[in-house]
């Protein structure tokens, strides 16, 4: 290659890179297009929705229907109380009236109390066991029966038996129904003229289905036996 031909060379370079470099980046310059074929759509870039999003997928809690309430079930213990099985009130343990010098000496603290009764201003009674029942029965009396004949004491021989008395006996069998052994205070109400006049409360262990029998006696003047009306039970679990 000769000194001429190198030159050409370096010149027309030059021009080519010079133009390069002035050509204005404007909006002038057209910009390639790609052209579909007929009938095709063109692409709304900016107008495409967004993909919905999967419908298990919750970004707000949601508003609760009006009238629609959302409930969780409670539930109450239930009673554990005993079954009351039976409950009996017999009046007039003795067929005859009792003297009032036989039942000083028997139960003093009942009998030579003048604040005692059911008709006192504050009415006042006294619950004994089947087993002292059963004492005073052996010592002052003959025999089981009712008509019995009784021994009465020296001391009270040819003296007055008024105020006479008798006894109420009351009667009770309970099944337990608490699934765990516990102490329970069960309280005998004793009502007059709707009137609670006497509360006698007791405290056994229960378990369940192994019944309870519960008796117990009421000394009272003979012409206030029949105002005695009933016994209603109340429990209370410790």
């Amino acid at each position: 290659m000769n000194t001429s031909t190198i030159l050409l060379v370096f010149f027309l370079g030059g021009i080519i890179l010079a133009a390069g470099c002035t050509v204005p980046l404007s909006s002038g310059v057209p910009i390639p297009e790609t052209t579909l074929p007929a009938g095709t759509p063109a692409a709304d870039v900016k107008n495409t929705p967004l993909s919905p999003a999967p419908a298990s997928t919750t970004f707000w809690p949601e508003r609760p229907v009006v009238g629609e309430f959302t409930t969780v079930p409670t539930t109450r213990p239930a009673s554990d109380n005993p079954h009351l099985d039976y409950l009996n009130i017999r009046k007039r343990t003795f067929e005859n009236p009792l003297p009032d010098c036989l039942m000083e000496h028997a139960f003093p603290a009942i009998a030579a109390d003048p604040d005692y009764g059911i008709e006192q201003l504050v009415p006042k009674l006294a619950a004994i066991s089947e087993d002292e029942y059963e004492s005073f029965r052996q010592k002052y009396t003959e025999g089981d029966a009712r008509n019995t004949q009784l021994k009465v004491p020296a001391v009270c021989q040819n003296t007055d038996n008024e105020p006479t008395w008798n006894f109420i006996e009351v009667r009770i069998v309970l099944t337990p129904t608490n699934f765990f052994p516990s102490d329970y205070t069960i309280t005998q109400n004793v009502r007059s003229g709707g009137e609670v006049v006497a509360r006698f409360a007791t405290t056994k262990r229960l378990v369940i289905d192994e019944q309870l029998v519960l008796v117990s006696y009421v000394p009272l003047h003979a012409d206030e036996v029949d105002l005695f009306d009933r016994v209603e039970l109340t429990y209370t679990r410790h």
